[in-house]
């Protein structure tokens, strides 16, 4: 099985020198001749830029945290063999490697970018682009991968993160301290944007479009607010809500997206591990309600099971000696849109943000459109994107007015919106593992089941992920008081703060 290995540039050159015995320490001179005249001692903060970009998003949508994870934790695939996962079984070798390089690689290139862009010697990263605008797109980068890693784990370390030399055991923050932060984080980004400026290098996302970034920032901040909404900081979260509602993405054309290549080595990480492995296919969970709603996304998410010409899931959860039971033919593997070398990976999508718009509408916040409006419009979102010419505009406005999909009947029927907007949000965030078990969690829309061959803990399906070893060992005292701010248990059954339900 591949491991991770991620590969980081050296980011400053070493200049060996050969000196001649009667050169001696007190020659005036000496700078001058230790520098080399062909190599730059200024850091590029573009290469730091692409390569937290690349970084995050590979390691967030690989076949380790997306598809052993998120995609399970989700239940939009369903392993067909080396099932433990599925059963909710993690390695906690492999959860050290992320925890590790999600810190130590991402969040570290953007906090450089950000310390540079505030120093004394500013002036001198201009060239790469405007220092206000560096600063804020990294802070937006950096609030996405925080919010990513506390609704994976809980309390992290945040305040004293990325402060080796001032904090060398970082205290880890309470869930409540780190969303807070986030907010603060966004609204500095937000601040900082001079739309008129698009000078930025090395951004592989927007290239530079500071507009883009802006509705990027006002859309994160929406996800973030909305997650508070049901606790404690419910009214900050309304407010916080509304003030970037106006200003998130209003089209497709605004997703932000990391785009792959079509060659090796920058191709979509699923399809690299698809050169040498099959480990997923799709799940019966995912597939029975795409199969029941006669969603035509079901073609594009998965391929039909070339025994039957059906879409058919594998059985969600199944014990390992189970799952290598049932032939790949018999069952619906992963399709082509989703493993084609240059599919992009998905940061945040604007069928995300009309989903948002409708849940805030439903709660009778102040924002344009009803409810059913916005969900209809996340509904044509999300089917637009992933439109392959298998269905058409015909198809699509028949969809959402099918008795099953259509919002006013389904609420006239007795459901929740709640329980309506979250399962189609649900199905629209496929391939975003973690955000479709994040809305499970917060929503309680059912319809995820308990694997099929039971968990190996007998514990139900995980409110977070365990942290890791190394955290145990290496950050122990900060490690037990993060635990004891989690409520005194590091399991998986343990709820975050925004899981009130």
């Amino acid at each position: 099985m591949k491991m991770i290995s991620i590969k980081k540039s050296v980011l400053f050159a070493t200049v060996g020198l050969s000196l001649s015995l009667g050169f001696t320490a007190c020659n005036k001179r000496f700078e001058e001749i230790n520098k080399d005249p062909n190599t730059s001692t200024k850091t590029s903060t573009s290469y730091l830029l692409t390569n937290a970009q690349k970084t995050m998003m590979d390691l967030t949508w690989d076949e380790w945290f997306n598809g052993r994870s998120g995609n399970q934790l989700s239940q939009y695939w369903a392993s067909n063999q080396y099932s433990n996962e599925s059963r909710y079984q993690f390695r906690l070798e492999i959860t050290n490697s992320y925890w590790r390089d999600f810190y130590a690689v991402s969040l570290a290139d953007l906090q450089e970018i950000i310390r540079l862009n505030e120093g004394a010697t500013k002036a001198d990263y201009v060239g790469y682009g405007k220092n206000e605008n560096q600063i804020a797109i990294a802070k937006v980068l950096q609030a996405w991968l925080y919010q990513n890693m506390t609704d994976c784990w809980g309390p992290i370390p945040f305040s004293q993160a990325l402060r080796g030399s001032e904090f060398p055991s970082p205290a880890y923050d309470t869930q409540e301290e780190v969303y807070v932060g986030l907010l603060a984080m966004l609204n500095e980004a937000i601040a900082l944007i001079d739309e008129s400026d698009n000078s930025v290098q090395g951004d592989v996302i927007y290239e530079g479009d500071m507009s883009k970034w802006k509705k990027f920032a006002n859309s994160l901040k929406m996800r973030v607010a909305l997650r508070m909404s049901d606790t404690n900081r419910a009214s900050e979260a309304q407010t916080a809500f509304v003030e970037a509602s106006t200003g998130g993405f209003t089209s497709n054309a605004d997703n932000a997206l990391f785009r792959y290549l079509g060659a090796l080595p920058n191709i979509n990480p699923l399809a690299e591990d698809f050169i040498t492995r099959n480990d997923f296919a799709a799940s019966n969970i995912m597939v029975d309600k795409l199969n029941a709603l006669a969603d035509p996304r079901i073609g594009v998410f998965f391929a039909p099971a070339l025994n039957s010409g059906n879409f058919v899931g594998e059985v969600y959860g199944l014990t390992e000696a189970d799952a290598a039971l049932t032939p790949n033919d018999d069952v619906s593997q992963r399709g082509a849109a989703v493993l084609a070398n240059d599919a992009p990976g998905i940061y945040l999508d604007y069928a995300q943000v009309e989903f948002m718009l409708a849940e805030a509408a439903a709660r009778g916040w102040s924002v344009s459109g009803s409810a059913a409006d916005h969900y209809n419009a996340g509904i044509s979102a999300s089917m637009d994107y992933w439109n392959d010419g298998s269905y058409d505009a015909t198809d699509i406005s028949d969809y959402i007015a099918s008795a099953t999909v259509d919002y006013a009947t389904l609420i006239g029927n007795g459901e929740t919106w709640k329980q309506v907007i979250g399962r189609q949000k649900w199905i629209a965030l496929y391939m975003q593992g973690i955000q479709g078990w994040a809305e499970w969690r917060r929503l309680d829309f059912g319809i995820l089941q308990l694997p099929a061959g039971g968990t190996l803990d007998g514990s139900g399906i995980p409110n977070r992920m365990s942290y890791p070893l190394d955290e145990q060992t290496l950050n122990a005292d900060s490690y037990s008081a993060g635990v004891t701010k989690l409520g005194g248990s590091d399991n998986q059954d343990s709820k975050l703060w925004w899981d009130v339900n």
